[in-house]
């Protein structure tokens, strides 16, 4: 199941991302979502010693 966060970001950088939404026709929350993921995973490159967790949690039962 997906988490949910909430942040605030300076009207410029808004904007900014309203723009860069647009031109990939995503919503400003999914491409806010593809950045963070691909913040993370280049953060692991760089020698994080933990993986990141899958994107959906197996059943246990």
């Amino acid at each position: 199941m997906s988490k949910r966060i909430s942040t605030s970001i300076g009207e410029g950088i808004y904007d900014l991302l309203q723009e860069w939404a647009n031109e990939e026709r995503r919503s400003i929350s999914g491409l806010s979502a593809f950045i963070l993921e691909q913040a993370v995973r280049e953060r692991q490159k760089q020698g994080q010693k933990q993986s990141p967790p899958s994107d959906e949690k197996q059943d246990k039962n």
